[in-house]
């Protein structure tokens, strides 16, 4: 359970740091905002951003409807997605949100000590800018997706063998969401790349958002 507890919270420090607005690219997350006992950020600064989409990120050239955020993430996948995402027995879920960055929700299997994390970025209103601006320079591996169910992706981990990967997909120039996988035991051990099941557990969710607009 510790393990489960570990991976959701590096979740959220992921999340965190892709939510900060441009900074200077030498500094690390460290310098940015502190993480409590329970992994969250106890402080964070988010400067306005200049116009969108900026830092090298793509337009988003058919946006979808802010209104399909309206769900909170807890209830954007069936539980039989969540299964097939973390296995038999995983939890139900908790959420997260985040003041500086919006909505989250944390999934869990204690048996196969993998989680995973889905957060709906729509705060700072700089949708996969912020990623480019403040993440790309923070991290080792920061791959642009061909695309996730038709819209601009990215994925980033802070190692090629980091367990835990996230995989951030801009919606509108204004707001994205994020996936955060924890690798199960059983597949860190095969060498499984993190943001393969990331970009999966991303293309559910987006699926799952068009449909509830009608796309």
């Amino acid at each position: 359970m510790k393990r489960v507890a570990a991976v959701l919270s590096v979740g959220l420090l992921t999340l965190t740091v892709a939510s900060c607005s441009e900074e200077s690219p030498g500094e690390g997350p460290a310098s940015n905002y502190s993480v409590s006992a329970s992994g969250g950020p106890t402080s964070q600064s988010v400067p306005s951003d200049p116009a969108l989409p900026h830092s090298g990120a793509p337009a988003v050239v058919d946006p979808l409807p802010e209104s399909a955020l309206s769900d909170h993430p807890c209830d954007v996948l069936t539980p039989e997605q969540v299964q097939q995402a973390l296995g038999s027995g995983a939890s139900t879920g908790s959420p997260s949100d985040l003041e500086q960055v919006g909505p989250g929700c944390d999934w869990g299997n204690v048996e196969s000590l993998g989680g995973m994390q889905i957060g709906f970025s729509t705060v700072s209103r700089a949708g996969l800018s912020a990623q480019y601006a403040n993440t790309k320079p923070q991290v080792k591996v920061f791959r642009e997706l061909a695309s996730v169910g038709g819209f601009p992706a990215v994925a980033f981990k802070a190692s090629e063998n980091d367990r835990v990967c996230t995989v951030a997909v801009g919606l509108a120039d204004e707001y994205s969401i994020t996936s955060t996988v924890g690798l199960s035991a059983e597949k860190e051990a095969e060498g499984v790349d993190s943001c393969v099941p990331a970009e999966k557990v991303a293309e559910m969710v987006v699926g799952n958002l068009k449909a509830k607009a009608g796309e």
